[in-house]
Parts: C-alpha cells; structure tokens; sequence
C-alpha cells in the first residue's frame, strides 16, 4: 500500500516537482496550493505526512496556522514544515508547534523522500508499541 502525502505550497512548481519525484518514489502525493484547500483535503482525506509551506500566498505565514490544525488533530502523523524566508521567527514557530522537521528551500528531493520514509516509519512504530501496550 502507498504512503499518502500531502503538499502543501502556493507556488505551482514546487508542488509539481515534489509530486513528481515522490511519486516516483513510490508515494501517493495530493497537492494544495492555499490554507484553505489544505485544511479541506486534510478535514477528508487521512494522509500519512503532510507538507506545508509556511508563506501561501500574500496573506503571511498561513502555512503555520495549518501545521496548528495538524497539531490540533494530532495523531502521531509527521508533518514537515518548509520556507523560502530565512527568518528565525518561523524556525521558531515551528518548534513551538513541534514540527517533524523545518527546512529552508530549496530541499535536496532525495532528502526530503528519506526524511518522509522516516517520519512514517517512526510513527508506525510509535501506533503498533502504543496497540500492543493496550
């Protein structure tokens, strides 16, 4: 069964590149491209990690207030925080919202893919300890 992974970024090529190299990685890869679309395929669809983007669009740091929701709705699911901005305010925003990763772009494709196969595989882990402690 594929991995399903959400990406969430305002800018159209880098949600083309990313589903396309991690589709041909063998994961199942939804794109978004605003908090608003990505906040309706995360209400419908449950996706294995999610990436955002911390600036969609005009409106700030709107890729925050999704990876919130995430928090929000946590369950054990790995979420990666990414940014073009070098500002250490969204370096710490994230760590405040304990995300998996935060990473400033561009991102090595091949890296991303392991940090993803990682995260995933933590949290399986995480879900079969925590049933068989049950």
């Amino acid at each position: 069964m594929r991995q399903r992974v959400l990406v969430v970024d305002d800018d159209p090529d880098v949600r083309r590149a990313y589903a396309t190299h991690l589709s041909s990685a063998g994961y199942e890869v939804d794109g978004a491209s605003s908090l608003r679309e990505g906040r309706a395929r995360l209400a419908s669809i449950a996706y294995d990690a999610v990436i955002v983007d911390v600036c969609l669009g005009r409106e700030g740091a709107e890729g925050l207030e999704l990876a919130a929701q995430i928090v929000r709705q946590r369950d054990a699911r790995p979420f990666l925080v990414l940014t073009a901005y070098g500002e250490p305010i969204f370096g710490r925003a994230a760590a405040r919202l304990r995300a998996d990763v935060f990473l400033h772009k561009p991102v090595s494709l091949a890296w991303l893919d392991a940090l993803l196969r990682d995260g995933i595989a933590q949290r399986r882990f995480a879900l079969t300890a925590s049933a068989h402690a049950s």
